[in-house]
């Protein structure tokens, strides 16, 4: 086998060199930055939206602290007045306290719906950028032309798992 003459040793590990020199530059150029700025753009999607969360967390806390605030000024307030003014104070208190946690809830549903919807749509583009990457990876590595459902489907198992993981 001329592979194993011990003469042609040489050229064999240069052109392995060369070979892998080449193939590992062609990837550093070309499919690594890709994959790399496709990730930073959905890291910094999720931050963003992570940000956006703790604001308007923060500002229903806020609100919670003012509510609860007004609570007990008006609790304290109506020791001192007649009972029946008590009474009425404290219903009042206890309907502004119903209304405002609906309020609160339902714009924490809405925001965790808008969060679940950006996150939907970030893992959506990136299955997107994804299924590009592995086919042009695919043809130009092995020279197969792999048809859009065998893609998708590896994509797709791929993110379905990983995004299970990350719950």
């Amino acid at each position: 086998m001329p592979q194993l003459d011990p003469a042609v040793f040489v050229p064999q590990i240069f052109w392995l060199f060369v070979v892998f020199a080449v193939l590992y530059i062609f990837m550093s150029r070309s499919a690594a930055p890709k994959i790399a700025d496709v990730l930073k753009k959905r890291q910094d999607k999720i931050a963003d939206d992570l940000a956006e969360a703790e604001i308007l967390q923060k500002q229903a806390e806020e609100a919670r602290q003012a509510y609860e605030k007004s609570q007990t000024d008006a609790r304290n307030n109506a020791a001192a007045v007649v009972i029946a003014k008590r009474d009425a104070l404290k219903a009042e208190a206890e309907a502004a306290y119903q209304k405002l946690s609906d309020e609160l809830a339902a714009k924490a549903d809405e925001a965790q719906k808008r969060i679940d919807a950006a996150k939907d749509k970030a893992v959506g583009e990136i299955r997107d950028v994804a299924k590009d990457v592995c086919a042009d990876i695919v043809s130009r590595i092995s020279g197969i032309k792999l048809d859009e459902k065998t893609i998708a489907k590896e994509v797709n198992a791929k993110t379905d798992a990983a995004t299970k993981g990350e719950r």
